[in-house]
C-alpha cells in the first residue's frame, strides 16, 4: 500500500500519553515511538484549537491564515464575533487564509481525503480530493450549537443556560411544545421556523410525534437519529439531524434534544466537498453527527445533562467518527487519508477536575464513577491507532495533536482588570458590561479584552473611536506587558508571559495587539471572552465542570507527535512544521 495517514488527536497531552505508556496501557504507541519515533510538539501561541489546526494545515502564523484567537473584534464596532466561519454576501466562506498541505497535494495530482477537520467549514473544492468539515460547522440556527430542555422542574437554570429550557405542562400524559429550527426573516423580524412536537408517556417510556415520525423511547433511552424539515419561507426547506434522550418521565418530566444539526444535504450549510459526499458517507456508516463541537459540553456545565449522560454522548460521537475511518481505510490505496479526532478534546475540558483534587470542582463520588474516563479515550485512540497499523502497514503514518491540556482552577476578568488599571473607562453612572461592551466610554480607553488570550489597543486609524496614538502604541504594550506580569493571587502569579505580536509572529493587521500566557491552573474568564464585566473582583474561582483547559502560555501545553518514519518526526520541532512533514512524508 502507498500513500500517507494523518491522524489527528485534539488535546493529547505528552505527560498523560507518556506516563500511560510506562504503564503499558498505550501498547500501539509505544509500539509507533519505537519502530518510528516520538516526540513533544512545541505548540503555536496562543495554543487554542482552531488557531494551532489553522497552522496544522497551513505551515504558516496566525498573522498570515488570520485565526487567532476563538473570538475575533470588529475594529469599526468593537464588537466580538466567532472566528469559526465567515459569512460574505450571505454565504459562508471559509476563514483560513492560505494554501493547505492538501491543497498543495492536490496540485501534484494526489488525491486526497480529510474527514472532520478543523477550521474547515465550508470546505474549499480542491482536485479529487474529498473533506468533511469538523470544528467550525455551526447547527441550522447559524450556532455552535444550542440544545432544548423540555422540563416539568422548575429552577434556576434558565437565567443563564446556553440552550433552549422549555417548560412544558402535561395535561393527561400529554405535552404539547415544538421545536426551534432555521431562523428566517420576515415582515415582523428575525424568527425562528418551528415543528410542532407532541409526547406521550408514561412511567416506562415516550412516544414523541413530529409530523409523521414517531420514536418512542424508554425512559433512560438516547432515540437515533431523527431528520427534520423546517419550512423557511420562499418555498425552501432547510434539514436538520437531532436525538434525543428520555432521561426521566416522574416524579418530573425530563427530555433532553441535542442542537439540531446540519442536514448532509444541506445547501445553506455545506459541510462537504464535494457537495454529495457527506450523503455518501451517511449511506456507508449510518447518520452521524455533523456539529463542529457535538460533545454539548454547554448541557453538561448547564447541568442538563449528567457526567454519564455526556459520556455517552462522548461515546457516540467518538464511534462515528472511528466509522468514517475505518470505512475510507477499506477503500484507500495511495494518496493522503487525514481524520481529526476532538472528543479527547471535550473529555479533557470537562474531566480534568476529577484527576486534580485541588480543583474547586473536584468530586469524590465523581472521581470513582467516571475518573477514568479521560485514560479510556487515550486507550480507545490507542486501539484505533493498532487498527490503522494493522490494516495499512505499508502507509507512511502521522499522528499528532495539536496541544496539550493542564488544570483551569481560576477565572482571570481580564477586562474587569483593564478597568481597574484604567485602560478600560465605563460612561457616567454605569459599573458593569452585560456583554459586547455595552456602556463602555471609548473616548476615554485605551485597551479592551476579546476572546480568551487577545488584548486590543484602542488605536486611531484602527478602530472607530481610537485614542491611541500609533507612535505610542509599543511603549504602551509594554507597560501594560509588565502590569500584567505582576498580577498575583495570594503571591502567586497568574500570567506567565505577555507577548507582542510584532514579536510573535510579525505583526497583524486584524490580529490582537498582545496575546497574554496564562500560568497554570489559570484562564481568561467565558465573560471577558465576550466583553462582558463588572468592577468585581479580578480573579475567582471557576465552579464550572469546564475545567481543563490549554488558553494558557503555549510552553505549558506542549503537544504530541508520532511517526514510522524517524527523519519526518525529526524535522518537526513545532506544530508550524508539521504541513512540510506531511508533505516530506509525500515525497519520500
Amino acid at each position: 500500500m502507498k500513500g500517507r495517514i494523518f491522524l489527528g488527536v485534539d488535546g493529547m497531552d505528552p505527560v498523560v500519553a507518556e506516563r500511560m505508556m510506562g504503564e503499558g496501557s498505550l501498547p500501539n504507541f509505544e509500539r509507533l515511538s519505537q519502530q518510528g519515533s516520538y516526540g513533544r510538539l512545541a505548540t503555536i501561541a496562543p495554543p487554542q484549537s482552531p488557531v494551532v489546526w489553522s497552522t496544522i494545515a497551513t505551515g504558516k502564523a496566525p498573522s498570515a491564515h488570520g485565526i487567532f484567537d476563538f473570538i475575533h473584534r470588529d475594529p469599526a464596532t468593537y464588537q466580538p464575533f466567532l472566528s469559526l466561519h465567515r459569512q460574505q454576501g450571505g454565504k459562508y466562506v471559509n476563514p483560513v487564509q492560505g494554501e493547505t498541505f492538501w491543497e498543495q497535494a492536490a496540485r501534484r495530482g494526489e488525491q486526497g481525503t480529510l474527514l472532520k477537520w478543523p477550521m474547515g467549514f465550508p470546505p474549499r473544492p480542491f482536485q479529487d480530493g474529498k473533506l468533511l468539515a469538523g470544528l467550525g460547522v455551526p447547527d441550522v440556527r447559524g450556532m455552535l450549537g444550542s440544545y432544548a430542555w423540555y422540563t416539568t422542574e422548575k429552577g434556576d437554570l434558565a437565567s443563564d443556560s446556553k440552550g433552549r429550557i422549555v417548560e412544558v405542562a402535561p395535561r393527561g400524559g400529554r405535552i404539547q411544545t415544538d421545536i426551534a429550527g432555521p431562523f428566517t426573516a420576515s415582515l415582523t423580524g428575525r424568527k425562528a421556523a418551528t415543528l410542532p412536537l407532541f409526547i406521550d408517556f408514561d412511567e416506562r417510556q415516550a412516544t414523541l410525534k413530529i409530523g409523521r415520525k414517531v420514536v418512542t423511547l424508554p425512559v433512560g433511552s438516547w432515540s437515533p437519529w431523527v431528520e427534520l424539515s423546517f419550512d423557511v419561507g420562499f418555498f425552501r426547506n432547510v434539514t436538520g439531524v437531532c436525538r434525543f434522550l428520555l432521561q426521566q418521565t416522574a416524579p418530573e418530566f425530563r427530555l433532553y434534544l441535542t442542537p439540531v444539526q446540519v442536514g448532509y444535504a444541506s445547501a445553506e450549510f455545506p459541510i462537504a466537498t464535494p457537495a454529495g459526499y457527506a450523503s455518501e458517507l451517511c449511506q456507508s456508516i449510518g447518520p452521524y453527527a455533523t456539529l463542529g463541537i457535538s460533545e454539548d459540553t454547554n448541557a453538561l456545565n448547564d447541568g442538563v445533562l449528567s457526567d454519564l449522560e455526556f459520556v455517552e454522548l462522548c461515546d457516540q460521537v467518538m464511534a462515528e467518527r472511528e466509522a468514517m475511518l475505518m470505512h475510507e481505510l477499506g477503500r484507500f490505496r495511495e494518496g493522503l487519508l487525514g481524520c481529526v479526532f476532538d472528543t479527547t478534546d471535550r473529555i479533557q475540558h470537562m474531566f480534568w477536575r476529577l484527576q486534580d483534587a485541588s480543583h474547586p470542582m473536584y468530586d469524590p463520588q465523581a472521581a470513582e464513577s467516571c475518573g477514568d474516563v479521560i485514560p479510556r479515550y487515550y486507550r480507545w485512540m490507542d486501539r484505533i491507532l493498532g487498527e490503522v497499523m494493522e490494516r495499512a502497514p505499508g502507509a507512511q503514518l502521522l499522528v499528532c495533536s495539536d496541544h496539550g491540556f493542564t488544570t483551569f482552577r481560576r477565572s482571570v476578568h481580564l477586562n474587569a482588570w483593564l478597568m481597574e488599571q484604567g485602560y478600560l473607562k465605563m460612561k457616567q453612572g454605569v459599573d458593569s458590561c452585560a456583554g459586547l461592551f455595552e456602556g463602555v466610554d471609548w473616548s476615554q480607553s485605551s485597551a479592551y479584552a476579546v476572546g480568551f488570550t487577545s488584548i486590543y489597543f484602542n488605536v486611531k486609524g484602527r478602530e472607530r473611536h481610537g485614542i491611541v496614538d500609533p507612535a505610542e502604541l509599543a511603549g504602551m504594550k509594554r507597560r501594560l506587558s509588565g502590569e500584567l506580569l505582576e498580577l498575583a493571587d495570594d503571591g502567586v502569579s497568574a500570567v506567565r508571559g505577555c507577548y507582542d505580536t510584532d514579536e510573535l509572529y510579525g505583526g497583524t493587521e486584524q490580529g490582537p495587539d498582545l496575546v497574554v500566557g496564562f500560568a497554570d491552573g489559570y484562564r481568561a474568564s467565558w465573560q471577558s471572552a465576550i466583553g462582558a464585566f463588572s468592577a468585581g473582583p479580578v480573579l475567582e474561582d471557576n465552579l464550572k465542570k469546564w475545567s481543563g483547559d490549554h488558553c494558557c502560555d503555549a510552553s505549558l501545553v506542549p503537544g504530541v507527535i508520532f511517526g514510522n518514519i524517524k527523519e519526518s518526526v525529526a524535522a518537526v520541532g513545532t506544530v508550524l512544521d508539521v504541513a512540510q512533514a506531511i508533505g516530506g512524508i509525500c515525497r519520500s
